[in-house]
C-alpha cells in the first residue's frame, strides 16, 4: 500500500508539472491573441490549431511506442481513473442536455467491456522483480478502432451536448475497464511473484 501512495503522489506531482507547462502556455496565447484585431476569434482558433496538433501528436506516439514495455505502477493507474471519473462527473453536472439513463448506463457499460477487453489485448511480464507491459498489433488495432469511432460519432453529433456526453460516458467507461483489467492482472501476477520467492519471467 506504501508504493501505491508514493507512485499515486509521484503522478500527481508530474501531472501538476504539466498542468502549469500547459497553464503557461494558455496564457501565452491568450496574450498573443490580443494583438490581433479579434482576440477572442483568434484565442478559439489558435486553440483550436494547438488541440489538433496534440491529436496528432498523441497518434503519432502511440503508433512509435506502443511495443515499447512500461513498469506497471497501480498509483498512476489509479490516478489516471480518479481524474477521468471526476472529469466525467464534473462534464454531466454542467451539461445542458444528459442522454436518456438508460442509454446512458448502456454507453458507460460498453465502454467498460471495450476497454478491458482491450487491455487485454497488452503483454505483461516481469523483468527484475519489475511487472512491465508492452502493447501487441491487436492493442494498436483495438484503440485505432475505438479512436476512429469517437472521431466519427463526434462529427456526427455535430457537437449536441447530450451526444458529447455519451461519448464522454463511453471514454470513461473504456479508461475503467483498462485500469480495472490492469489492477487485476498486476495482482496476479505480484502474487505469483511473492508466492515463487521473486522468480522471474511469470507472465499473464
Amino acid at each position: 500500500m506504501g508504493q501505491i501512495t508514493s507512485q499515486f503522489a509521484s503522478e500527481f506531482r508530474n501531472l501538476l508539472k504539466v498542468g502549469l507547462m500547459a497553464g503557461g502556455g494558455l496564457l501565452l496565447i491568450l496574450a498573443a491573441s490580443f494583438l490581433s484585431s479579434e482576440p477572442m476569434a483568434t484565442f478559439f482558433r489558435a486553440l483550436s490549431l494547438a488541440g489538433t496538433g496534440m491529436l496528432l501528436f498523441s497518434v503519432v506516439m502511440m503508433i512509435l511506442t506502443f511495443r515499447k514495455a512500461s513498469t506497471v505502477k497501480p498509483g498512476a493507474l489509479l490516478l489516471s481513473l480518479s481524474i477521468t471519473l471526476i472529469t466525467l462527473g464534473v462534464q454531466l453536472l454542467v451539461s445542458p442536455v444528459l442522454p436518456p439513463m438508460i442509454v446512458g448506463l448502456l454507453a458507460f457499460a460498453a465502454g467498460g467491456m471495450i476497454g478491458f477487453g482491450w487491455s487485454r489485448t497488452r503483454l505483461f511480464f516481469v523483468d527484475a522483480d519489475q511487472v512491465r507491459c508492452r502493447g501487441t498489433a491487436w492493442y494498436l488495432a483495438v484503440w485505432a478502432g475505438t479512436f476512429a469511432l469517437n472521431q466519427l460519432m463526434g462529427s456526427l453529433a455535430g457537437g449536441a451536448p447530450a451526444a458529447v456526453a455519451g461519448t464522454l460516458l463511453v471514454g470513461s467507461g473504456v479508461v475503467l475497464g483498462s485500469t480495472s483489467e490492469q489492477l487485476l492482472r498486476w495482482r496476479k501476477i505480484t502474487s505469483r511473484i511473492d508466492g515463487n520467492d521473486g522468480s522471474i519471467g511469470v507472465t499473464a
